[in-house]
C-alpha cells in the first residue's frame, strides 16, 4: 500500500474517535486474550424467556412508513421487555423504517440496544434507514453500557442510494461516511449473527470505543525531572514530570471500573513517542512503573491499589506543554458470524477501538465509494485495536480486503480473497501493527499481500494473479504456492523464504525480485514460461543464502542473478548474468541451457564469483560469444566442477575470459579455473584466456582434465597439471 493511502486512512480514523467521544460509568471488566488461542465456542441460541413484538401496543408499523412512531416504538418496547425480564426480543416478518432523525448522531434516530438481551429478527425482517441528509448515523447502537447481547439475523438497508450528500457540516467533514448499520461503541459480550446488512453511506458494522473520562495534563502540572526505578524523583536533563497537582489522581469512582490511562495529542516541547508511568498509594509509596507507553496506541493498566501516577515526558522544558490523559472503553469480545456485509460505501466492518473481535465466515463484498474503502479495516487510532480474528470468511472486490493499519495481534486465516478491482488493495498489514501477524491458509486470486509489520508470518497460503510483497523485518513467508504472482522480497533485514512454489506464465514484468537487505531463501521452486518477461531481477546482498532455489523456464529467457551464496540450486533457463558489484559463490549446484551458460561482466561493478562442485552444461550448440563469458570481475574462480558440452558443433569456445576485437585494458582482475571436467564433442577451445587484456594479470589454470576441448592460453597464466584427452 502506498504511504498516502495509509495516511489518509488514519486521518479518517482520527475523525472517528472525534466523532464518538461520550462519558459513562458503567463497569468493564478488561480481557486479554491472546490471537494465538484457538476461537472461542460460540452460543447463538436466544435465551428465553421470549417477547415477540407487538407492533399494534407500540404503535410500530412494519409496512415501511411512520418512522417516527416505528424507531420510538421499538425503543420502548425493549426497555419494557429489559424492565420484565425477558431475555429474546423479536421483531416479526415486515419493513421498519428507522426515522432519520433532527441532528447529527440523533439517539432518537436508531435501535437502542439494551443489556442481557438477544434481538432476533425475521429472515424477511428488514431495518431500513429513512433517507436523509445527515453525516452521522446508525440503524442499530450498542453503547459502552451494552453487554451481553446476540444480534441474529434480519436485514439492514441503508439510504447510500437516497442519500442527500449536498450537506457539508464543517464538524463532521462533509464526507458523509458516517452512516453505520450497526455501531458498537464500548460494547461488551456481543454476537451478531446471520444478518445482511448492505448499503450504508459509512460502514456496514462499526466497533469502536469512547472516552470515558480524562483531563488535559498542563504546564502547571509540570517540572523538569525524571523517576528512578524505585518510584524517586531524581535530576534529569531533556525530562519533564508531572508534580503531584490533581490532574494525576484516581479520586473518581470510574477508575474502580476503567482502570487504563492513554496519553494523547502531546504539544509544545515533547519530543518523544513515549511516556513512562508510575504508580503510587495514598501515603506515598510507590507500587509499579510502565515504561515507554505509546502516545496514543499505547495503553498503561491501573493497578488496583493506587491512588495517583505520576508521568515523565521527553521535554527540554514544561513551557507550553500539554498532553490529553484519557482513560476509554473499547469494544470487548465481539463477534460477527455468517452474515452478508456489502455495498458499503466506506467499509465493510470497521475496528477503531477493540479487543477480541473474531470475524468468522462471512461474505463482505463489493465496499467502495469514499476511502478507505476496505472490506474489514483495523485501525483504532487513540483507541486499542488487540487480539482481532479474521477466519474462514469470502471478500469480493472490496477497493481494499483488509487492512491492518494500527493494532497489535491479528490472525488472518481461512479466507478466500476474490478481487477483480482496478488499482485495488489486497491485504495491507503495516508496519504501525505490531504483536503477532498471521496470515496462514488463505486463497487469494487477483489480491495482494502486503505485509510490513515486524516478524509477521504468512504461510499455507495460495495466490493466483497477485502480488506478495514483504517490506518489514523478520519476516516469514512459506508453504505456499504462487501461480503468475510477483514475490518481493528482501526490503527489510532478517526474511525467511522457504518451501514456496512459483508458476510464471509472462503475465508479469518479473516474478521474483529480491531487494539488498539479507534474506534466507530455502526450497523455492519457479517454474515458467516467461515469454518477454523477466524470471528474477534486484541487486540482492552478498550475505544471502539462496538454498535448494530450482527454476526453470521453459522458454529460456536470460536470468539475472542477485547477489549471495546459491547452495544446491538448479537453473535451467537461458544464459545465467552476473552484473553488478557482490559475492557469489555456486555450490553442488546445476546449470543448464539450450546454448549460453553464464555471463559475468561489470556493467554495474566488479563482482566477486565463485563456482564450485557444480555441474554446467551446454544441451545444444554454444551461441554466441562462449557457453561461459567472464567479460568483467573482481575475481573469478570456477573449482571441481563439470562443464560439459557433448552436442555442441560450433567453433566457439566453452569457457573464454576477456571479449572479443582488439586487445583492451582487462576488466577481469584475477581468474582461478582448477580441478575440473570439460568435455566438448569437437575441439573448441575448453578455456580461452587469449584476449583477456592488455594488462591481465596471471590467471591460475590448474589441474583440470578437457576431453576433446583444447586449451588456449596467455603466455603468463600459470598452467599446472592440466590434461588434455583428444578421443
Amino acid at each position: 500500500m502506498k504511504k498516502w493511502m495509509v495516511s489518509s486512512i488514519a486521518v479518517l480514523t482520527l475523525m472517528t474517535c472525534a466523532i464518538f467521544l461520550t462519558d459513562s460509568d458503567t463497569p468493564v471488566n478488561p480481557v486479554d486474550k491472546p490471537v494465538a488461542k484457538p476461537l472461542a465456542k460460540l452460543e447463538t441460541e436466544m435465551k428465553t424467556p421470549f417477547y415477540e413484538l407487538e407492533l399494534s401496543r407500540w404503535e410500530i408499523y412494519n409496512d415501511g412508513t411512520h418512522p417516527i412512531e416505528t424507531t420510538k416504538g421499538i425503543n420502548s418496547a425493549l426497555e419494557w421487555a429489559k424492565a420484565n425480564k425477558y431475555k429474546t426480543f423479536i421483531i416479526p416478518e415486515g419493513t421498519y423504517l428507522i426515522a432519520k432523525g433532527t441532528k447529527q448522531d440523533d439517539p432518537a434516530a436508531r435501535i437502542n440496544m439494551v443489556s442481557d438481551m438477544d434481538l432476533l429478527l425475521d429472515e424477511k425482517t428488514i431495518l431500513k434507514k429513512e433517507a436523509n441528509d445527515f453525516e452521522i448515523y446508525s440503524v442499530l447502537y450498542l453503547g459502552e453500557n451494552v453487554r451481553n447481547v446476540t444480534i441474529q439475523g434480519g436485514n439492514f438497508l441503508g439510504d447510500r442510494e437516497h442519500h442527500d450528500y449536498s450537506k457539508q457540516d464543517q464538524e463532521p467533514g462533509g464526507t458523509h461516511e458516517w452512516g453505520h448499520g450497526i455501531a458498537l461503541i464500548g460494547a461488551e459480550n456481543v454476537v451478531i449473527d446471520n444478518v445482511k446488512i448492505e448499503k450504508f453511506t459509512g460502514d456496514g458494522i462499526f466497533v469502536g470505543g469512547s472516552t470515558v473520562t480524562g483531563t488535559s495534563i498542563k504546564e502547571a502540572d509540570l517540572e523538569v525531572g525524571d523517576i528512578d526505578e524505585e518510584g524517586n524523583p531524581i535530576a534529569a536533563k531533556g525530562k519533564i514530570r508531572t508534580n503531584n497537582h490533581a490532574v494525576t489522581n484516581f479520586d473518581d469512582p470510574v477508575y474502580k471500573t476503567y482502570n487504563n490511562i492513554h496519553f494523547w495529542l502531546p504539544d509544545g516541547l515533547v519530543s518523544g513517542s513515549k511516556v513512562d508511568v508510575y504508580y503510587y498509594r495514598k501515603d506515598g509509596s510507590f507500587i509499579k512503573m510502565d515504561k515507554q507507553i505509546e502516545f496514543f496506541t499505547g495503553e498503561s493498566v491501573i493497578p488496583d491499589d493506587s491512588d495517583y501516577f505520576r508521568a515523565v515526558f521527553e521535554a527540554s522544558s514544561s513551557k507550553e506543554v500539554q498532553v490529553e490523559r484519557m482513560t476509554v472503553a473499547i469494544s470487548k469480545n465481539v463477534t460477527i458470524m455468517n452474515s452478508d456485509i456489502g455495498y458499503n460505501r466506506r467499509q465493510g466492518i470497521s475496528l477503531v477501538g477493540s479487543d477480541g473481535v473474531q470475524i468468522v465466515n462471512n461474505h463482505i463484498h463489493h465496499t467502495n465509494g469514499t476511502a478507505p474503502q476496505s472490506g474489514i479495516d483495523v485501525e483504532p487510532g487513540f483507541y486499542p485495536g488487540k487480539n482481532t480474528i479474521i477466519k474462514d470468511n469470502k471478500f469480493t472486490d472490496n477497493f481494499i480486503q483488509v487492512v491492518l493499519a494500527y493494532g497489535e495481534n491479528a490472525l488472518v486465516e481461512g479466507n478466500h480473497f476474490d478481487q477483480n478491482v482496478k488499482d485495488g488493495v489486497g491485504v495491507h498489514a503495516d508496519e504501525g501493527f505490531i504483536g503477532e501477524v498471521i496470515v496462514k491458509d488463505n486463497i487469494f486470486k487477483g489480491s495482494d499481500l502486503t505485509l510490513h509489520s515486524e516478524a509477521a508470518l504468512a504461510s499455507d497460503n495460495q495466490f493466483k494473479h497477485s502480488g506478495v510483497t514483504l517490506l518489514g523485518k523478520n519476516i516469514t513467508f512459506s508453504n505456499s504456492t504462487l501461480v503468475d504472482t510477483s514475490l518481493n522480497v528482501g526490503n527489510e533485514e532478517g526474511q525467511n523464504i522457504s518451501n514456496v512454489s512459483l508458476e510464471h506464465n509472462g503475465l508479469h514484468p518479473w516474478i521474483l525480485y529480491i531487494a539488498d537487505k539479507l534474506v534466507h531463501i530455502q526450497d523455492v521452486d519457479i517454474k515458467a514460461e516467461t515469454k518477454d518477461q523477466e524470471l528474477i531481477v534486484g541487486p540482492g546482498n552478498s550475505k544471502n543464502i539462496y538454498e535448494r532455489l530450482s527454476v526453470k523456464d521453459n522458454d529460456h529467457k536470460d536470468t539475472v542473478l542477485p547477489a549471495g551464496t546459491y547452495n544446491q540450486c538448479s537453473f535451467t533457463t537461458g544464459e545465467l548474468i552476473i552484473n553488478r558489484t557482490g559475492k557469489y559463490i555456486l555450490e553442488d549446484c546445476e546449470i543448464k541451457s539450450k546454448e549460453n551458460l553464464l555471463i559475468v561482466e561489470s556493467t554495474y561493478g566488479n563482482p566477486d564469483v565463485t563456482i564450485k562442485n557444480s555441474m554446467l552444461e551446454v544441451m545444444e550448440n554454444i551461441g554466441y560469444g562462449a557457453a561461459i563469458s567472464i567479460l568483467g570481475a573482481e575475481n573469478f574462480k570456477l573449482l571441481d566442477s563439470t562443464v560439459l558440452a557433448k552436442a555442441n558443433t560450433n567453433s566457439v569456445p566453452l569457457i573464454k575470459i576477456g571479449p572479443y576485437g582488439d586487445p583492451e585494458p582487462t576488466n577481469v582482475f584475477g581468474a582461478t579455473i582448477k580441478g575440473n571436467e570439460i568435455r566438448t564433442k569437437t575441439p573448441i577451445p575448453g578455456i580461452d584466456t587469449l584476449n583477456a587484456g592488455t594488462d591481465a594479470p596471471a590467471y591460475r589454470i590448474e589441474n583440470n582434465t578437457m576431453y576433446k576441448a583444447i586449451l588456449e592460453m596467455k603466455q603468463k597464466d600459470i598452467n599446472i597439471d592440466n590434461t588434455v584427452i583428444q578421443n
